[in-house]
């Protein structure tokens, strides 16, 4: 259940791949566009810290969305929200170059195909792909980037650029500022066996060494036993470092 709960296998990549790599057109794409692509066809399906991969497939379908969307919806009077990513990756899949948000309506004179949007889209991601593995982001850790922040947003008593995977569509949902942060697995047998962990500390004050010594623990996927006894039990369980014993004045 452990392992349940940090795996990093990402569902929707698994759909959305084997659609993406069908519809783009090999031709029209130079070297550095193809290195890219690579890196995105050898992909694990895993958004684990170190995969690149799973940076290409995050910015490649935001660019599909794009790329899909965009033109109609900018000539919205209100703000609308898009369509369900389902809803697009379900249409790739059926072949459905008749929906309606294929064509580029600012392009009159062509009719788009999922082919045209699914290569363009790619052609503009990796223009952003560039420029990450420029700063040296292109790591999937380093492009989410993942914080825990204080409840003031201050960064000095934040916990910032945390070594975790996951994200959108994945067990462990982790993603740059939100996600499963209390993680707890409870066996309940005569004896109650149970394991926990959460990322902060049992101390409010930065300034303790409880504040945030639960952090790294978390991060790594690990867990603290924790530790269940009766009121008969309680006294002599060496687990217990002391005891507060309350009496009438």
């Amino acid at each position: 259940m452990q392992h349940l709960q940090t795996d990093n296998y990402n569902v929707f990549a698994e759909i959305c791949k084997p659609v993406l790599l069908k519809y783009i057109d090999h031709s029209k794409l130079n070297d550095t566009e193809k290195k890219y692509l690579q890196m995105f066809s050898t992909w694990n399906l895993r958004n684990d810290i170190n995969e690149k991969g799973a940076t290409v497939f995050k910015v490649w379908w935001d660019s599909v969305e794009v790329a899909t969307y965009a033109d109609e919806y900018a000539k919205a009077t209100v703000k609308l929200p898009w369509p369900d990513e389902s809803t697009l990756i379900d249409k790739l899949i059926s072949d459905s170059s008749n929906y309606k948000f294929i064509d580029n309506i600012n392009t009159p004179n062509k009719k788009e195909t999922i082919t045209d949007v699914v290569t363009l889209a790619f052609k503009n991601a990796a223009k952003t792909l560039q420029d990450l593995e420029q700063k040296n982001k292109l790591e999937w850790v380093k492009f989410k980037d993942t914080r825990v922040q204080h409840l003031l947003q201050i960064p000095a008593l934040s916990n910032l650029h945390l070594p975790i995977g996951g994200g959108v569509h994945i067990i462990n949902a982790t993603s740059e500022n939100h996600g499963p942060s209390w993680r707890m697995v409870v066996h309940l047998t005569n004896k109650i066996e149970a394991y926990g962990v959460y990322p902060g500390g049992q101390s409010g004050n930065p300034g303790s060494k409880y504040y945030n010594n639960f952090i790294d623990y978390w991060a790594a996927g690990k867990y603290y036993s924790i530790i269940f006894v009766n009121k008969h039990d309680v006294r002599k369980d060496e687990r217990m470092k002391w005891h507060t014993v309350f009496v009438n004045g």
